[in-house]
């Protein structure tokens, strides 16, 4: 199985290898999703049936700040330290508009 080529995806296979090497492509994706390509584009994300219900959980859910989780507070506090960034200083080069 050829392995991620860049970004989070874990690991990448073609559609011919997950079809030839299938029981080590599942087991492979119940630690880290498995990127499916065709024609050498991405066309599917296999992954453990946990991870896909705890997005799915997330995508649909709302918090208190009190119990916001970790990853996602980070992700608030890093949005809101470019808010308050000095004109033209956030990390994307966006002016920051006050």
């Amino acid at each position: 199985m050829a392995t991620a080529s860049g970004g989070d995806h874990g690991r990448t296979v073609t559609s011919k290898e997950a079809l030839r090497g299938w029981k080590d492509v599942t087991d492979k994706a119940l630690r880290a999703p498995v990127v499916i390509t065709s024609h050498g584009r991405p066309r599917h994300v296999l992954m453990a049936f946990e991870d896909y219900e705890r997005l799915r959980a997330r995508d649909r859910q709302a918090y208190r700040i009190e119990h916001l989780p970790d990853d996602l507070a980070g992700l608030l506090a890093a949005g809101l330290a470019d808010l308050r960034a000095a004109e033209g200083d956030a990390e994307d080069g966006e002016t920051v508009i006050r």
